[in-house]
């Protein structure tokens, strides 16, 4: 047993990381379009922006207040460097006198690679004019096919966090923008992580850093919390960029957890019942032992248990249907008819719900009693469930259980059955079929004798209907 308890829990397991691992990637698979989608947009801003600077000088701080209308929060600010690295322009005010950005990386980068007309996405800077969080969205600036300077587009952040934290990853799960130069951009999780923005890189031997796939998972303790966490990532080579879904063990694991301890708990129970009929067994083997008459006594005892329905004391469901599969198969070999009653008491469940179900168990001893007293020793008499009996007559033709039927019928009506409540009058209806010589199978023979006890309930009760040929016929 708990060789397979600890093998279910190694599956379980299994089954909860390769779910996670699924369910990472799955995420990861969805910020990548999120994040290709903004990225595109933003670098379609530039593009236009870039052809109006050039071309609209004068007009272009109107252009760019109907252009960036259409954008809203996405974009918190638009400016224009010069070649120096001095802010020349921006449209949340008028450059009274030019600022000074050329220690910005997102400048450098281009006023360092004066041929490369190429986006370049930031890691989020505090801005100096702004004074928020943003990612730097650039594209060089030439005129006459130099350098002239660099056009900014500042996008907020949280554009990206925010995105990212309508997603459930779990109460310790993170989503992480990441550049490849290993700073982060933008980060939501489901704790606060200090210094998220420009205070730290990323370790470079992280797998999304070192190996060549676009595509992968990660496996380890995370830098952002020191937690061990699963990963999987996704990297936009064109754009720079990486996105990466933490998940942690504390969260896809719980379920596991809360099944696995279920399972150690149900296995130690089982293992001191185990234990306890184990010492059970012992106990009885020494009075075994010691008295083998007793024990022979006490078998007996199980055996008429097992056979016997306890309330009333006849057969068992089990019981009466082996009893009838004997009489068929002797009536076979002897050309003997059989016959089966179905009976069933009359609004039983009225009585249950009306003086409870201890007075419901006395009239069903005293239905079986009445019904005892009609029957020959050798008919079989057994309970098939709650207040449904049946009755096997053997060596009795269809007439013959007609009479046996209504007898019983009759004795259940004109006897009230005494209770602690005072008299209850019942009433039974009765089905039943008949196997000339054996021919029918037990099954068969139950659902005709099932049929017309049916018929008997549909017909208003307290009556007998018998099956004849495969149609019930009632009396």
């Amino acid at each position: 047993m708990w060789a397979f308890v600890l093998g279910e829990i190694r599956h379980e397991r299994a089954l909860a990381g390769a779910a996670a691992r699924k369910d990472a990637m799955n995420l990861a698979t969805a910020f990548e379009a999120h994040v290709r989608s903004t990225i595109r947009l933003m670098d379609i801003v530039l593009l236009d922006m870039r052809e109006d600077v050039l071309e609209q000088p004068d007009d272009f701080q109107n252009h760019v207040k109907e252009e960036l209308q259409a954008y809203g929060s996405f974009v918190s600010q638009l400016g224009v460097i010069d070649a120096s690295g001095q802010l020349v322009f921006s449209n949340l005010a008028p450059i009274s006198k030019p600022i000074d950005l050329s220690d910005r990386e997102h400048f450098r980068v281009h006023r360092d690679n004066p041929q490369t007309d190429r986006l370049f996405i930031s890691k989020p800077v505090l801005g100096r004019l702004s004074h928020r969080w943003s990612i730097q969205f650039t594209r060089p600036i030439f005129d006459g096919g130099k350098f002239a300077g660099v056009l900014v587009l500042s996008v907020p952040a949280d554009l990206f966090s925010d995105y990212f934290q309508q997603i459930d990853v779990g109460a310790n799960g993170s989503i992480v923008l990441l550049g490849t130069d290993r700073s982060i951009r933008a980060i939501a999780s489901g704790a606060p992580i200090p210094g998220r923005y420009g205070r730290f890189k990323l370790p470079e031997d992280k797998p999304y850093f070192v190996d060549g796939a676009r595509v992968g998972y990660y496996e380890g303790v995370s830098w952002l919390d020191g937690e061990y966490h699963l990963g999987a990532y996704r990297r936009l080579e064109d754009e720079g960029v990486l996105v990466l879904v933490l998940l942690s063990p504390k969260d896809f694991m719980a379920g596991f957890e809360e099944h696995r301890k279920l399972l150690i708990v149900s296995a130690s129970i089982i293992s001191l019942l185990l234990l306890a009929v184990a010492l059970l067994i012992y106990a009885f083997s020494r009075r075994h032992f010691r008295n083998t008459a007793r024990l022979r006594e006490a078998h007996e005892q199980m055996t008429q248990l097992a056979n016997t329905d306890v309330l009333t004391g006849v057969s068992s469901r089990r019981s009466f249907l082996a009893g009838c599969e004997a009489e068929l198969s002797r009536a076979r070999r002897h050309g003997e008819d059989v016959s089966l009653l179905m009976l069933d008491i009359d609004h039983f469940k009225r009585i249950n719900d009306t003086y409870g179900h201890p007075i419901g168990d006395e009239v069903l001893t005293a239905f079986t009693a009445t019904c005892s007293r009609v029957l020959r020793a050798h008919d079989l008499l057994g309970r098939l469930g709650g207040e449904e009996f049946a009755i096997a007559l053997p060596s009795t033709d269809l007439e013959g259980a007609l009479s046996v039927a209504e007898k019983i019928r009759r004795a259940v009506a004109e006897a009230p059955i005494p209770t602690s409540v005072g008299p209850i009058v019942l009433t039974v209806s009765i089905g039943l079929a008949s196997s000339a010589a054996g021919r029918d199978d037990l099954q068969p023979l139950l659902a005709r004798a099932d049929g017309a006890l049916y018929d008997a309930k549909q017909d208003g009760r307290n009556r007998v209907c018998a099956a004849r040929e495969g149609e019930a016929a009632g009396v």
